[in-house]
């Protein structure tokens, strides 16, 4: 048995990198404005910033790998068999947030970028009658270079 499977079974493993591999990907995702944090509990914890975020992604995490390693020296058969289908619900789970909330906002995103791309950029005209029809000032034209006059006597190099 390897060192590190003896602190830990595998699927404790599993859930840990289950619960880095979603943390990453959502501060990657939002960070690039490409998703929303679809748990409430964690938006909430989002709200207040990405260290209060990750550390209650840090305890809700801890504490069921604590219970299935508590659980797996008492009843080891039952506690591996519980532990391995919520494994597999938290992945039913997630994939099924990020299919249903962030791949949406994705795709808005990605034909939004195209439309603004697409889009032929306005002339100085078009600018001037939108801003008339808003209501907005036209913004002050800048003051034009005054031309300096070089001395005929003089060369510049």
């Amino acid at each position: 048995m390897r060192r590190w499977q003896k602190w830990l079974c595998t699927e404790s493993w599993a859930i840990i990198l289950v619960c880095t591999a979603d943390l990453l990907t959502t501060i990657a995702l939002l960070s690039r404005g490409l998703a929303e944090e679809g748990n409430p509990i964690m938006r909430y914890y989002l709200e207040h910033g990405l260290i209060p975020f990750a550390l209650a992604k840090l305890v809700l995490v801890a504490a069921p790998v604590v219970i299935i390693e508590w659980g797996r020296r008492h009843r080891p058969r039952t506690v591996k068999t519980l532990a391995r289908v919520g494994v597999l619900g938290y992945l039913t789970l997630y994939a099924s947030m990020f299919f249903t909330i962030n791949v949406p906002s994705m795709m808005t995103a990605a034909r939004f970028d195209k439309e603004a791309i697409e889009m032929p950029a306005a002339t100085p005209e078009e600018l001037m009658r939108e801003r008339a029809r808003l209501g907005k000032p036209a913004p002050p034209t800048p003051p034009k270079p005054a031309l300096q006059k070089l001395d005929k006597g003089r060369s510049r190099r």
